[in-house]
Formats: C-alpha cells, structure tokens, sequence
C-alpha cells in the first residue's frame, strides 16, 4: 500500500541524514563550533528589531539538539568550516543549493508546507463516521497506523492550526542554516523570520503552545508514537522543558510578551523585498487551448485512509 504525505517528504527535512532525531541512522555531519554560550549578552541580531529573537526561539530546540547556542541567532559562528557544513546540510536534506532554490523552499513552507497535505487527509478522516474510521484503522498497523494516529491527534488537538508551527519553526532553521552557509546576509535572515512570526502570533498566545504545536507535527512527520517511551519526540520535549527551565528572567529564551508585542522589521530591508527575486518574470504569451482545457481538470487523488473505506486495492 503506497504510503502518501508526509513520509514522502522526510528526505526534505532540515533534521534528516545529517542532524540527530529524525532517524536512527547515526547524524554523518554536524555543526559543531557553537557561539557565543548563553552567557554573552550579543545576541547576534539586530537591536531595534525583535525578528532575530522570535527565531532563535523557534528555532531553539532543533539548534540545542545540534550543539549550537539557541542565545545567538544563526546558532553556530560563521567559520568556513561551519560554512561548508551548512551547505552540505541543506543540500542533503532539502536539495537547497542556491540561493534562489533557499527562498523558494522558505516561500513553501510559508505559504504551504507539510500543513496542506494533513489538511487534505484529516478532512478525509474527518468525513468518516466513527464505525468506518475505527474499521479502517484496525487495517493498519506499523508505520502506517502511527501515521494516522497522528495524523488524528493532530487533527483533535489542534485543527487547523495543526503543523502551522511545525512548518514555521522550519522557517528559522532554514535561515539560519542559510545565513550559516552564506545564502543569506544575517539582516536578510532575521528579516525572513517575519510573516513565520505573524503567522505563529496570530495562532497562538504562548511558547508552550508553539513548542508542542512543533512537537505535535514532528510526530506526524517523523511516524513518532508520542505515547511511546524514549523516542525522538520525548528527547526533544525534554531539550525544551530543560532550555524552558534554565533560561534566566532578565534574557528569557520564550518570552511570551512577543505575543503582545508588535513585531519590529528589521530597518531597511523587508522579507517581501527578498521574496520578490524568486517571483516569476512575466510572459507576454497567450494560453493555448490546452493550457485552458487544464483548467477544467478536477484532482480524483485519495488518502489512504479514505481508498481503504472505500475498499481500493493497491
């Protein structure tokens, strides 16, 4: 049975093949020469905009899991050692390269990210009564059955504001990485960091929320049972409550004040501005008559979930 969505995507994560917890496989190269420690007051981010704090917080966790410093923005010093291993991280976990193939994947995640494909197979499940939700379910098992307990708590805890943090807080690992690797200048990257924190403060009131709304999706992403013991899930749930409890009142890590607050731009240049290299050049070229019968075409893809009540075979 062709298993759809998200475990798809794992060769995309920021977290696969080279860092440690999205697989079992032992990280083959990690960013290793973290600075400065939670002590120094230089945060690395720009003083008259809250951006670079809003990222390192959503990116704290992950950063921390890779032995960086989640108290200054980028996570890592940008040595040519760090440098070379960023690009190879992004190139082997995402396919970014470029420059230009960062923002795009930046721009899909906001825009979309893994958050459209649950949204897609919990509507599914949603459609379901629950007598042919439980018979579907008790014909899967493994992989397939964690996903879609997953992807039904998700869908119970949050609605649709399930993965909306999960695909955010990817957004300050990617430009982070990206300023790391030299894609992007440090300005360009906190700058980034807007419309993922826009979109984080208008859904949520808390860091907590955030967090588990990020912890919640990695579960569903990963194929992580968050009721089993001694996993990824609870190493990272661990890494946040331990950053949680030690960060100090006068340099909190998650402030939940920036809740309140209006977000502050980074001077003199915006997220939009960036975006605008990758947007398409425009066409002086009429439709063909194919290209108008196209848009009559109706998508007759299925879940899983859904084929299986149905009773298609694969």
């Amino acid at each position: 049975m062709k298993k759809k969505i998200l475990m798809a995507l794992c060769a995309c994560s920021l977290m696969c093949s080279t860092f440690t917890g999205c697989s079992n496989t032992a990280p083959s190269e990690v960013i290793a020469t973290p600075e400065p420690t939670p002590k120094v007051v230089d945060h690395n981010e720009e003083k008259n905009s809250n951006l670079g704090q809003w990222g390192r917080a959503m990116g704290s966790v992950l950063i921390y899991l890779n032995d960086g410093s989640p108290y200054y923005f980028g996570g890592y010093m940008t040595t040519e050692e760090n440098k070379k291993s960023a690009i190879n991280i992004l190139s082997s976990s995402w396919n970014i390269s470029s420059r230009k193939k960062l923002l795009k994947q930046i721009q899909l995640l906001i825009e979309t990210g893994d958050r459209e494909s649950f949204y897609e197979e919990a509507k599914d499940m949603d459609h379901m009564s629950k007598k042919e939700l439980n018979k579907a379910m008790k014909q899967l098992s493994g992989d397939l059955l964690i996903h879609y307990q997953m992807l039904q708590y998700n869908w119970e805890t949050w609605n649709k504001k399930g993965l909306l943090a999960w695909d955010m807080c990817r957004v300050s690992h990617l430009v982070q990485w990206g300023y790391i690797a030299g894609y992007l200048d440090c300005k360009e990257a906190q700058a980034l960091i807007e419309p993922a924190a826009e979109n984080l403060k208008k859904n949520f009131t808390s860091w907590e929320e955030v967090q588990n709304n990020w912890l919640d999706g990695y579960c569903l992403f990963a194929n992580v049972d968050r009721n089993a013991s001694n996993t990824d899930y609870t190493n990272r749930l661990s890494i946040y409550q331990t950053l949680k409890k030690e960060q100090k009142q006068e340099d909190l890590l998650y402030d939940d004040s920036l809740f309140t607050s209006e977000l502050v731009p980074v001077s003199g240049i915006s997220y939009q501005t960036i975006l605008k290299e990758i947007e398409p050049k425009e066409k002086n070229t009429k439709k063909t008559d194919t290209a108008k019968s196209e848009t009559g075409k109706t998508d007759t893809k299925q879940t899983e979930i859904s084929k299986m009540e149905t009773g298609a075979k694969q």
